[in-house]
């Protein structure tokens, strides 16, 4: 199974494209010629980039839990589906992103600098400075390992 990690730094040329950097897109194997989802992430100023299959399985699950005939499951959906977007990347590993979700993430073509997290079966995509920002108000990885898994049978 596919798991993205680690995390690398890459530039948006002048048109708003950006490649995947080498490593993510070996990493995906045959799903890199597969089209990509672009997730506007619902709780940070990031994108989430997803390959087709496991986007289709996690759209899948949201779906089964909601009824399309009760009204606010049915805003939910419409919602969901206005927040992501379904791209082809170019064999170079290019994704041309559109303006509006560029935006989202805090990415403007003056400010280049965006860098790519593998985090499971997701990418994220960060404007460099905004992910340094928010690193540095994160506890420590061991602080938040010993408080979410630490001393708990359960996560055994």
């Amino acid at each position: 199974m596919i798991r993205f990690s680690a995390r690398y730094s890459a530039l948006i040329d002048d048109k708003g494209r950006v490649v995947l950097p080498a490593a993510l897109k070996k990493a995906m194997g045959e799903l890199a010629e597969e089209p990509v989802v672009v997730e506007k992430d619902i709780y940070k100023s990031c994108l989430n980039i997803y390959p087709q299959k496991f986007w289709d399985e996690r759209i899948a699950k949201i779906e089964k839990k909601l009824n399309p005939f009760n009204e606010t499951d049915d805003d939910l959906l419409s919602e969901l589906y206005e927040n992501f977007t379904t791209l082809m990347m170019a064999p170079n590993g290019r994704i041309n992103i559109p303006d509006d979700f560029m935006d989202h993430a805090g990415i403007a073509s003056a400010d280049r600098e965006v860098i790519f997290v593998g985090k499971g079966q997701s990418i994220t995509l960060w404007n460099e400075k905004l992910y340094r920002e928010i690193k540095q108000t994160r506890a420590p990885l061991r602080e938040m390992y010993k408080e979410r898994l630490g001393n708990n049978s359960e996560n055994d």
